[in-house]
């Protein structure tokens, strides 16, 4: 049997593009520069990124791994993409950081309210 032919299993139900009251969401419009480039800083830290809808089609996720335990960001299709995928890239730019500072040997800086000593 093809993939898809009398298979109406949860995987089977929704196909193409995904509408709610504000939009449609569309991972199709997103800038694809910034969608490898996420893929690429994920993948560079050991981490991993997923890309998908919510449940109901009404917004897009993110899972995010290698940020300590596996968690899903969502967000509603009239928000900006390209703004969003690159605070993915800059908190896996983080991460990168942390790894090259912890291969040094060197303590993160204080962060915030933190006092040095």
């Amino acid at each position: 049997m093809a993939i898809g032919q009398g298979d109406k299993s949860k995987r089977g139900k929704s196909r193409g593009l995904r509408s709610s009251s504000r939009g449609v969401t569309d991972w199709g419009t997103a800038d694809a520069q910034l969608v490898v480039r996420a893929i690429e800083r994920a993948s560079f830290t050991g981490g991993a990124i997923r890309f998908g809808y919510s449940r109901d089609g009404g917004a897009y996720s993110i899972g995010i791994y290698g940020d300590g335990d596996p968690y899903t960001t969502y967000r509603k299709p009239d928000e900006d993409l390209d703004e969003w995928l690159t605070d993915i890239i800059d908190l896996y730019d983080s991460i990168a950081d942390d790894q090259a500072n912890a291969r040094k040997g060197k303590k993160k800086p204080p962060q915030g309210d933190e006092i040095a000593y």
